[in-house]
């Protein structure tokens, strides 16, 4: 079955934060802290939804995956050294997987439809982090060609966030 890419709406509310709360789940039973009960909670999906940022990838009539497209950049990314300085860039948050949906290349179709979103609209650049612990997402962002640029930490984590970016080379002749 093909995966669908499409932007959420309101109505995937509680099909969302279960899809969290699984991830959660599986990030705690694993020893990672990198998500808990208050983030990302009901409030921040709400507000992802209502900004339009927050796109799902459907697959078998199910969303099997979520991740957020905006400008929003925390200020702990004002100390990395970016590659592009010049943007605009694009961020990526909240990347998530269920975890009865993995390994069917969700994640890697999420990130092909933000670098195409990023490359149509004229982005320099993807930034995005994930946690130190999170094995498969370092892998799969070094994996797709994301250079790791330095780490940023958030409080109440025990380990930092390795931060990824990857430029995008425009031709200037048309």
């Amino acid at each position: 079955m093909e995966i669908q890419i499409r932007t959420g709406a309101t109505g995937d509310m509680e099909e969302i934060m279960g899809l969290i709360a699984r991830c959660v789940k599986v990030m705690q039973d694993g020893g990672s802290d990198q998500w808990d009960e208050q983030y990302p909670n009901r409030g921040v999906i709400g507000e992802d939804l209502k900004q339009g940022t927050l796109t799902v990838a459907v697959l078998d009539g199910s969303i099997a995956g979520i991740m957020v497209l905006d400008h929003h950049q925390d200020e702990q990314y004002d100390t990395v050294d970016w590659a592009d300085t010049k943007g605009p860039h694009l961020m990526m948050h909240r990347l998530a997987v269920d975890p009865m949906a993995q390994g069917r290349g969700v994640a890697r179709k999420l990130v092909a439809f933000a670098e195409h979103f990023a490359t149509e609209n004229g982005y320099q650049s993807i930034r995005l982090d994930t946690y130190a612990k999170n094995g498969p997402a370092l892998k799969l962002y070094r994996g797709l060609g994301y250079d790791q640029r330095g780490e940023v930490n958030y409080p109440g984590r025990e380990a930092g966030f390795p931060a990824f970016e990857k430029v995008f080379v425009h031709s200037s002749a048309r």
